[in-house]
């Protein structure tokens, strides 16, 4: 029964000693994923367009906010703006990698979301016809666009991309972003405790098996040394 508890004891403590680096190891193995990059809008005439051409563009991505890249294609690049997300649609098309600087990671806001009210306004029929007021609709706004001194805004409404009167420039701008709270050098430290603590507990099981074995022993002899001695008390 002795050596049996010895042989678990051994057993533990080798778990305790190799389990959190067997653990460390598996949670840092490289796992493939595929990167998604973006692309940060560095003006208010960052143009996306539905060709590889300027005279296809559509509508300026608001400054500041970004494109997710889909290739590389020479001075472009290929990209999709928005999501399929609520009343936005997600719009594929190409803008100039001048315009634009890549981003070593998601940004927490990735397009603008903002949707705006559309009132339609109608002139009074001649007569006493009946008249309809003004009706007003939401629309997803996408970006501002310029023709001359002229402004409009790109934008979706009812399943329909089109233009209104007046570009809008009036949304939040993106900040840089701070990322000395969330710097991934500091979570290894973390993992490392975990494993010295571990090495100790293990150390610690070891050597409290080592000690039980030597106690065994040394009492093992003491009472071989009773039963064989032939000069005993008895015999004395």
């Amino acid at each position: 029964m002795k050596g049996l508890s010895v042989v678990c004891a051994l057993l533990v403590a080798a778990i305790l000693l190799f389990a959190p680096c067997t653990a460390y190891a598996q949670s840092t193995e490289y796992q493939p994923t595929a990167q998604t990059v973006y692309a940060r809008a560095l003006s208010r005439e960052a143009y996306f367009c539905t060709l590889p051409d300027l005279a296809t563009s559509t509508f300026a991505v608001p400054y500041t906010y970004c494109v997710e890249v889909l290739s590389d294609d020479g001075e472009w690049f290929r990209v999709k703006y928005a999501e399929d997300y609520g009343i936005y649609r997600a719009v594929y098309g190409y803008v100039q990698k001048r315009d634009f600087e890549l981003v070593s990671e998601r940004p927490q806001t990735v397009y603008l979301y903002k949707p705006i009210s559309v009132t339609f306004s109608q002139d009074a029929p001649s007569g006493n016809l009946p008249v309809i007021g003004d009706i007003t609709v939401t629309a997803a706004f996408y970006g501002s666009y310029y023709s001359g001194a002229a402004g409009y805004s790109y934008v979706l409404c009812e399943d329909s991309f089109g233009y209104i009167v007046g570009a809008n420039e009036d949304y939040p701008l993106i900040l840089p972003e701070n990322t000395d709270t969330d710097n991934p050098a500091k979570q290894p430290a973390s993992n490392g405790g975990k494993i010295a603590a571990g090495v100790i507990l293990g150390v610690l099981a070891l050597t409290a098996v080592a000690v039980a074995m030597l106690s065994g022993k040394k009492g093992k002899r003491k009472s071989s040394n009773k039963t064989s001695d032939p000069f005993g008390p008895k015999y004395r």
